[in-house]
């Protein structure tokens, strides 16, 4: 693989592990019985975005699949060439 899709991967992956640490931030924050009525409105607000966590999970998931497709028809590829 490209180094420049090695960087893809890794930002993707980067991007995924921040926004599941986002969220379970917010949770524990609205959990945690601490939070103004405002502050507890504006988390609300904020964790009405999880189907955008959800769309880069996804697009995580679609990265690997395409990696371990690729790599199949490598050695694929490979095989057919020996």
């Amino acid at each position: 693989m490209s180094e420049e899709w090695d960087e893809v991967v890794h930002e993707v992956n980067l991007m995924v592990q921040r926004l599941w640490a986002f969220r379970d931030d917010l949770w524990a924050a609205e959990n945690s019985g601490a939070l103004t009525a405002l502050q507890g409105e504006f988390v609300k607000w904020i964790g009405a975005w999880v189907p955008d966590f959800t769309a880069a999970l996804e697009t995580a998931v679609r990265i690997e699949q395409y990696m371990t497709n690729s790599a199949k028809d490598e050695t694929a590829e490979e095989g057919a060439t020996e």
